[in-house]
């Protein structure tokens, strides 16, 4: 019987080995593959987006804008950099684009009265799109409107106290 266990231990050792050795991935020919396709050569259905121009830090400025929490119970500042020329814009796009949805796409206007300073955001909804500002519910309504009016309010560059928001001039009744 200790002669049976001595040989037991070797032979089990040696299948195991055997085992894994054979779990590896067989060796390819690269020759023998065919070709895969580069990214030049693979059809896009929509053309891609043109390259970013690299900003340099003298040409840019922090801007904090506003999202809605998880919650949706308050506004989270979060900070970029945006160039220095269109920084209102850049930002408005911004908080946006945190926004869109395929059922409620919206275009947009900024008149901006630096006397008064008020800015007006005219909205656009697209007559074929699901849903109106009216259908918006009161999260909605605090990620899109509230997000924009504290961004804009509160930088002390632009020194701006009143956001209107409009629809094709008209202002929104909420």
């Amino acid at each position: 019987m200790k002669t049976f266990q001595r040989l037991l231990v070797p032979y089990l050792v040696g299948v195991t080995i055997l085992g894994l050795s054979s779990c590896s991935s067989p060796r390819v020919d690269p020759s023998t593959q065919p070709p895969t396709p580069s990214p030049t050569s693979i059809s896009l259905p929509n053309p891609p987006e043109p390259q970013k121009q690299a900003l340099s830090p003298a040409n840019t400025v922090p801007v904090t804008i506003y999202q809605v929490d998880n919650q949706c119970s308050e506004l989270v500042p979060r900070q970029i950099t945006v160039p220095k020329e269109q920084a209102l814009e850049t930002a408005i796009a911004e908080v946006l684009n945190q926004q869109s949805s395929s059922d409620f796409p919206l275009s947009y206007r900024v008149n901006i009265d630096s006397e008064q300073q008020i800015v007006t955001i005219d909205f656009r909804v697209p007559k074929t799109a699901e849903r109106t500002f009216n259908s918006l519910s009161s999260c909605e309504q605090l990620a899109l409107f509230g997000s924009l009016r504290q961004t804009l309010t509160n930088h002390p560059d632009w020194k701006i106290n009143q956001v209107i928001f409009t629809e094709k001039g008209e202002e929104i009744a909420l």
